[in-house]
């Protein structure tokens, strides 16, 4: 938490709250966005990671079995919280992006957009809710 409210400084942002919780747990009133930076690799893929990843803690890369459980669980919890059309955005990991879609859809989003990051690689997710 040290390192964002360092950054919040240094970009000037005065309006930001610092909290750590679970997921949304803790958390009060209701938002427009919520943006999320979960943990999104599989277990299994630990041996396919650059030694740079690995130098993150496992707690910030590791999300079970599938990767998504994190993702999963934070796609349910969060219309709770919104308020109308809340924006959900999401970044994700390769090949996730059609099992995600599809559980924002089950999950009632709608507006569903993924998008590349600067490689080309489908990295994020944007839905509405509301």
């Amino acid at each position: 938490m040290a390192l964002a409210r360092e950054n919040a400084v240094r970009l000037g942002i005065e309006r930001v709250q610092f909290l750590r919780s679970d997921l949304l747990e803790g958390t009060t009133g209701h938002f427009d966005v919520i943006v999320a930076n979960l943990p999104y690799i599989s277990r299994h893929d630990r041996d396919q990671l650059t030694p740079e990843v690995l130098r993150d803690p496992e707690v910030a890369l590791f999300a079970g079995e599938r990767g998504d459980e994190i993702v999963c669980r934070l796609i349910e919890e969060a219309p709770e919280r919104f308020r109308t059309d809340g924006l959900l955005a999401l970044e994700i990991g390769i090949g996730q992006t059609d099992d995600l879609c599809q559980f924002l859809q089950t999950k009632n989003y709608r507006d569903i957009e993924a998008k590349n990051d600067y490689a080309g690689v489908t990295r994020f997710l944007f839905a509405r809710y509301g």
